[in-house]
């Protein structure tokens, strides 16, 4: 495991603690849409947080990295943005279904979404060929939804 990995996983015990102190600011009994809205947030921040340290990274390392071009999308993000959509088709549905929710039972949500993220952290979904692929610090792909033509040789 790398430094950042370590560093990443020290702050997903961070927030679960932190999850502790925060859980008088929740309600007790949250909606549906609220618990997947919290749940893809976190997840979209956390990637969001890992990306910006990525990039700062390799700003500071002047690295070359060459740039691929591929036909995927991040795993995370799909699965945070799905579930932002999905709640806002819940909150458009009109479903107040709520789920009584203990302190214990929001923290492992909490760390639950955390270390989801951290495990999908270098999976994309790509549709040409369609697949799951592992793609470590993915920032330096060119996402293209559909392939460029082949040039022929003259």
């Amino acid at each position: 495991m790398t430094r950042a990995e370590w560093i990443e996983l020290s702050s997903i015990g961070a927030i679960a603690a932190a999850s502790w102190l925060a859980w008088p600011l929740v309600p007790s009994s949250p909606s549906v849409w609220e618990i997947v809205l919290g749940f893809s947030a976190l997840l979209l921040a956390q990637s969001l947080v890992r990306d910006i340290a990525i990039l700062l990274h390799n700003r500071r390392e002047q690295s070359n990295v060459p740039q691929k071009e591929m036909q995927c999308f991040c795993l995370e993000s799909t699965v945070g943005t799905t579930g932002v959509i999905a709640s806002a088709a819940l909150i458009g549905l009109g479903s107040a279904h709520q789920i009584a929710m203990s302190r214990p039972e929001f923290i492992l949500v909490t760390t639950a979404a955390l270390v989801v993220g951290f495990i999908i952290k270098d999976l994309v979904i790509s549709w040409n060929p369609f697949g799951l692929r592992r793609e470590k610090n993915h920032l330096n792909l060119i996402v293209r939804w559909k392939s460029k033509p082949r040039q022929k040789n003259r």
